[in-house]
């Protein structure tokens, strides 16, 4: 069975009056330091000094992410004010300069360690471009200031790349630390051969050789620093997947524990429902029976309500009976206990204490290998659909066989394939069990479904064969 679960995207929600902005952890954090309830009816409340200030941090974070109206709705809470978005913004701000003075707002990075790394990062690529790339025009005294300047930085990138080894920073962060180290130190041993160079004879055979050697290094270090820089790159985009990742597995885990759960908590349904319904109450109810003589049943007027302990038994059996088979499904690897059966009997019994059954009209099905409990489960939730979204004075449901086909068609509205994939992707909660579960349950059984909106109606298509 495949279970799909959608993500939470960054928009704003209105839930009880009050704006909410899912998917973003900083505006999260703030809102859970205030009481939004006592906040939204501050008319009879006073907000303090600190949370004025975490309403207008709140305004202030909306507004960048251009969600204009509930920043507003922030902004007027903070000043208790009703103003247009601009001014509630202005006003806001001078009232946030003001209070944080009186409340510090510590804002604490998601990820301190990362941003220092991707910092010491860019301030060393920063230094190699400002490196010139060619010494050539440099006087020998600019030169050897110069190569003061890398043997500075190279002792300072060597003393922080030993700190780091310390801290047990990134490989990846220590690796870039170590390269520019290495790339520093080639331009200073180019520097020095720079200098060598103009103190001699231009007119050197062996000179010349140095020169285009010389050329050959500062080619490499250009291209050394655009390694660098891309790296770098690469380093910064490594980081902000590997963020993800480990937010993904976090949610696959706990999509797992749940699971887990669930499938404990369906045992301990199955097992203590099990003997309570199947067992004692039966053979309550069989023993009531055997002491109580039909005399004493009409004396003491009781028939009428046996029969409803019965009937309301025989119904709770088969509601066990249904949860039984549908949180079997949980299992992994499960297999389908089915069998060959009648439909048009299965259902016609399944339906028949129902309040429902005279708007049904079945015709011949066929025999189909089916789970009983799910399938009538799956079909009998079509139908209700097909009988409670009708706006037919003479609404009815017909199931009938078209081919290899099931067809479960009503005389309502209609619905269209685009709104039933809809609703069967979203398992709307209002349609009862939910097209979604139905599907699921039909996917178990290897059959397949499409709708079709007639002139009067849905049409309903399942592939059985």
């Amino acid at each position: 069975m495949i279970i799909s679960f959608g993500s939470i995207a960054q928009e704003t929600i209105w839930d009880q009056g009050i704006p909410i902005f899912q998917g973003d952890k900083y505006i999260d954090s703030l809102m859970e330091k205030i009481d939004l309830i006592k906040i939204r009816d501050s008319k009879d409340y006073e907000l303090s000094s600190g949370e004025k200030s975490t309403c207008v941090e709140i305004g202030l974070a909306l507004y960048s992410r251009r969600e204009f109206d509930a920043a507003n709705w922030y902004f007027n809470k903070s000043i208790n004010a009703t103003t247009q978005p601009i001014e509630s913004k202005i006003s806001a701000e001078k009232e946030y300069t003001y209070l944080i003075k009186e409340v510090p707002v510590i804002v604490e990075s998601e990820n301190k360690k990362e941003k220092s790394e991707i910092s010491e990062m860019k301030k060393d690529l920063s230094f190699l471009k400002n490196i010139p790339k060619s010494f050539e025009t440099l006087s020998k005294k600019d030169l050897s200031n110069l190569k003061k300047q890398l043997q500075i930085q190279i002792d300072k990138l060597i003393f922080e790349k030993d700190s780091l080894l310390k801290a047990q920073a990134s490989q990846e962060v220590i690796d870039a630390k170590d390269g520019a180290i290495k790339t520093l130190k080639k331009e200073s041993q180019i520097i020095d051969l720079t200098i060598e160079n103009e103190d001699l004879n231009v007119e050197n055979k062996d000179l010349e050789i140095q020169k285009k050697e010389l050329k050959k290094y500062l080619i490499w270090a250009s291209v050394g620093l655009s390694i660098m820089a891309l790296l770098t790159l690469v380093l910064l985009q490594r980081k902000t997947i590997k963020v993800k990742d480990n937010e993904i597995l976090k949610q696959l885990y706990d999509i797992n524990k749940k699971n887990t759960y669930l499938e404990h908590a369906a045992k301990m349904i199955r097992h203590d429902m099990h003997s309570g319904i199947n067992t004692y109450m039966p053979r309550g109810i069989n023993s009531l029976e055997r002491k109580i003589t039909p005399e004493q049943i009409t004396e003491l007027k009781i028939e009428a309500p046996l029969k409803m302990i019965k009937e309301g038994l025989n119904h709770t059996q088969r509601v066990y009976k249904s949860v039984y088979e549908f949180t079997n499904l949980v299992k992994k690897d499960v297999v389908l206990n089915k069998q060959k059966v009648d439909l048009k009997d299965l259902l016609t019994k399944y339906l028949q204490n129902t309040s429902y059954h005279t708007q049904v009209i079945i015709e011949d099905l066929g025999v189909a290998e089916v789970n009983e409990t799910l399938f009538c489960n799956a079909i009998d939730n079509l139908l209700r659909n097909g009988l409670k979204y009708n706006d037919n004075d003479n609404k009815f449901v017909k199931v009938y066989k078209e081919g290899n086909y099931l067809i479960v068609q009503d005389n309502g509205k209609g619905m269209s394939q685009k709104e039933f994939e809809k609703h069967a992707s979203h398992n709307n909660p209002e349609l009862g069990l939910g097209i979604g579960i139905c599907m699921t349950i039909l996917k178990e059984h290897g059959f397949s479904a499409s709708c079709e909106k007639n002139n009067i109606g849905t049409k309903i298509k399942i592939k059985v064969s």
